[in-house]
């Protein structure tokens, strides 16, 4: 992935990678939902003037001016907005990515960078006109590529890869192409080869089965004959996959007087050493069909689907072809935390954990200690508590608000937490309970919204301690969209590869919130070290902490002017 920033912010996302290693994917697909419900994310707040966020006013931000245009299509892979029309001496803040399309003023501003002039966003900052189009009939800004979906649970479809060794190809392969490089999916033709060869009679050209077909003794003449050309001779070494085509070399090596060619095993068609594959192993140098390979549970995101060859298949956000019958969707899980008003939903909180189907409700005798099954309470659910509780045979319950009461051990429990000095006291933060595996969103010390995460899993071995870490840190940069790959953290652990994530804020090292779609355990340690959240929950966190997103950003810095919110980390 290409960042618009210098080499730091490089390294940060390949810590990002090591600490976010999303292998604990499940080996099943996720339920479809019933319905597609829609996150209301908060207006971010107005940007804050130093002195830091702890001196701004809180409560309802203006929202982004209307604008009746004109407006700059981005035509490049990403361009960024800086503080003043200067690249070298201005501050970046912001960036977007190809396809947005950016509020600006018509007037053009003369500054260092930009030799043709640079545009004022509405929102605030400036962006090179010669990053994209103001012309609305440009058919960059007519056909601009797909950008993420804010509406929906996910920002796009997201596919699942069911299978070690599936493709991914530089542009649409034909039939030929297909066949070669996967052999399983032309398994009904080369049946009907079979049956027609066993039709013919004996000594016809074409009756022996072991005679391959003209094209893969072209292939396979290329690379035995040594004067052949190099393209050639790389494809009879890449195209082996197939145990019908290394019968193939080995017949034509025959029919040639020679040994016949060793076939090298692809290395994840070991299940031996399957353990010790690592990304460099899935990449394909100078092929100039296939861009690399997957691992079962990688996850592309998907830009446009389409048929060809009698396949449905995937264009992906970055360019590449998939095989759609390889794969399967993954729609979000659609848990999402509550908005605390401070009357009818407010701290302390109880939720039914994503590991229990229901839980059951009770009333006590206070007289005799003696229980009753009343009610139950489904996987998720809301339980506003009162703060009291009851002791009987040594069980703690815990009384609601409608006076039932449930097993303290089958809730997730929610209590207010101070605000720490650091945090200023009108001022939004997040506070990340480890032991409780929750998330409560302040404002100054009000709770306005509380949900269940899933932080690191913890563990006394130190190859797989993935301890998420405590603290009092601050959001340093966010992102709409960030691919997280990369080779696993521990002995053993087989590459992840996850396109366009959603929703990430780092807020320390390569450690940040983001939206987990590949699970839906939210109220129990599952990460390797980042705070994963239901993807509606994700998007609520990320337009309700600083530094603001506006209208058109892919991402956003936070800066000394402008302070990210505060995420304090605990146990």
């Amino acid at each position: 992935m290409s960042w618009p920033r210098p080499l730091p912010r490089l390294l940060a996302f390949a810590l990002f990678a090591l600490a976010c290693d999303p292998t604990d994917a499940p080996p099943a697909p996720l339920p479809k939902p019933a319905e597609k419900p829609v996150a209301k994310a908060p207006e971010s707040p107005p940007p804050v003037e130093a002195p830091p966020v702890a001196e701004a006013e809180a409560g309802e931000p203006e929202p982004d001016p209307p604008h009746p245009g004109p407006f700059l299509w981005v035509t490049r892979l990403s361009a960024g907005i800086y503080t003043n029309p200067d690249d070298n001496k201005a501050e970046k803040f912001a960036y977007v990515k190809r396809g947005a399309q950016v509020p600006v003023f018509a007037e053009r501003v003369e500054g260092k960078g930009c030799p043709k002039g640079w545009l004022k966003v509405v929102t605030g900052g400036y962006i090179c006109n010669l990053v994209g189009t103001t012309n609305a009939n440009d058919k960059e800004a007519r056909f601009p590529p797909k950008q993420p979906n804010l509406e929906e649970v996910l920002p796009f479809l997201y596919a699942r890869n069911a299978f070690h060794g599936t493709p991914l190809y530089k542009s649409m392969p034909t039939r030929k192409k297909m066949c070669e490089y996967e052999p399983y999916a032309c398994k009904d033709d080369k049946e009907a080869e079979a049956k027609k060869a066993d039709k013919k009679p004996e000594g016809e050209p074409g009756a022996a089965q072991s005679d391959p077909s003209p094209e893969l003794k072209a292939d396979l003449n290329g690379a035995l004959d040594a004067g052949a050309s190099p393209a050639a001779a790389a494809a009879g070494q890449a195209l082996g996959i197939a145990a019908g085509q290394a019968a193939a070399n080995a017949a034509l090596g025959a029919s040639l007087g020679e040994a016949p060619p060793e076939v090298e095993a692809k290395p994840w068609e070991d299940e031996e050493s399957l353990h010790e594959v690592k990304q460099e192993h899935l990449m394909v140098e100078d092929d100039p069909f296939v861009a690399r390979y997957m691992l079962k549970g990688f996850y592309v995101a998907v830009d446009k689907t389409f048929k060809w060859h009698g396949r449905t298949w995937y264009k992906t956000t970055k360019g590449l072809i998939a095989p759609a019958d390889r794969m399967w969707q993954a729609p979000g899980p659609t848990f999402q935390g509550v908005e605390l008003d401070g009357e009818t939903m407010k701290l302390p909180l109880g939720f039914v954990p994503g590991s229990k189907k229901s839980i059951t409700l009770y009333s006590i005798d206070p007289a005799n200690k003696k229980l009753t099954v009343k009610a139950s309470a489904k996987k998720w659910q809301a339980l506003p508590l009162t703060g009291k509780t009851e002791t009987i045979a040594q069980k703690v319950y815990l009384e609601l608000v409608d006076g039932t009461f449930a097993r303290k051990i089958d809730v997730k429990e929610l209590q207010p937490s101070p605000r720490p000095p650091e945090v200023g006291p009108l001022e939004r933060w997040l506070d990340i309970d480890i032991g409780d595996q929750s998330l409560v969103a302040y404002e100054g010390d009000k709770a306005v919204y509380a949900t269940l995460v899933s932080s690191g899993k913890e563990s006394k071995i130190k190859d797989k301690d993935h301890s998420t870490p405590r603290g009092v840190f601050r959001v340093r940069e966010k992102h709409i969209v960030t691919t997280m790959d990369g080779d696993g953290t521990a002995a053993g652990d087989l590459p992840y590869s996850i396109e366009d994530v959603p929703y990430v804020m780092f807020f320390h090292q390569a450690y940040a919130t983001h939206g987990a779609f590949w699970h839906q355990n939210f109220g129990h340690q599952m990460s390797h070290g980042c705070v994963n959240l239901a993807p509606l929950d994700a998007k609520w966190v990320f337009f309700f902490a600083e530094p603001r997103m506006h209208g058109g950003y892919a991402g956003a810095w936070s800066s000394e002017k402008h302070p990210g919110s505060a995420v304090v980390v605990h146990d």
